[in-house]
This record gives structure tokens, C-alpha cells and sequence, in this order.
């Protein structure tokens, strides 16, 4: 019984420290934007389309390659924020790599 009860609680633990936090870009400074990535290392992200009414876009962000899966990238993006249209941030893109050093991002 100790040992079902111990792989639960293991469960729940490992379940909540993968949880990523979901924002609306319109509710933040481009700086607490960038400050949110920072402290946190990834997060979601949600704005209203530029181009279709009623259209609601949104991304995954990171600080560094270090939160984007094996064979990705960072690449620098801009998303609306409270105080500006452009607010620069990262978001995790696929890229293909060779044996030889050479990628080809998708």
C-alpha cells in the first residue's frame, strides 16, 4: 500500500512541475512579458489576430534553446503586448541538421 501511495504522490508531483502558466498578451507590459520568460523559461502566450477579427493566435515562448526539444531552435518573434505592437521574443522552431553541422530550419 506504501508503495502505491508513493507512485502517486510521485505522479502528482511530476504532473504540476511540467504545468507551463497561459497569459494574455494584452494584460502585460512588453516588459513583463519578457521579465514572465525569464523568470519561468517558457510560457504561453495568447493575443488577438492582427489580420482576422475573432481569431485568437497563440505560442509557447522560451528564454533560451535550452526550453525548445531536440532538433529546435530559437527564433526571435514579435507579439503584441499592453504597451506596444512589437514586444521581441523567442519561440521554439524545428530545424533540420545533418552529421556535418549543417541545419535547415523549417
Amino acid at each position: 500500500m506504501r508503495k502505491i501511495t508513493a507512485i502517486a504522490l510521485f505522479a502528482m508531483t511530476a504532473t504540476s512541475a511540467s504545468a507551463i502558466s497561459r497569459y494574455s498578451a494584452l494584460d502585460h507590459s512588453c516588459g513583463d512579458i519578457q521579465s514572465i520568460i525569464e523568470q519561468q523559461g517558457a510560457a504561453i502566450f495568447r493575443y488577438p489576430s492582427p489580420r482576422k477579427n475573432g481569431l485568437t493566435l497563440y505560442d509557447r515562448y522560451v528564454r533560451n534553446d535550452m526550453f525548445c526539444g531536440s532538433h529546435q531552435v530559437t527564433e526571435r518573434v514579435l507579439i503584441p503586448s499592453r504597451d506596444s505592437d512589437r514586444c521581441p521574443v523567442r519561440h521554439c522552431i524545428t530545424s533540420d541538421c545533418n552529421n556535418f553541422g549543417g541545419c535547415l530550419l523549417r
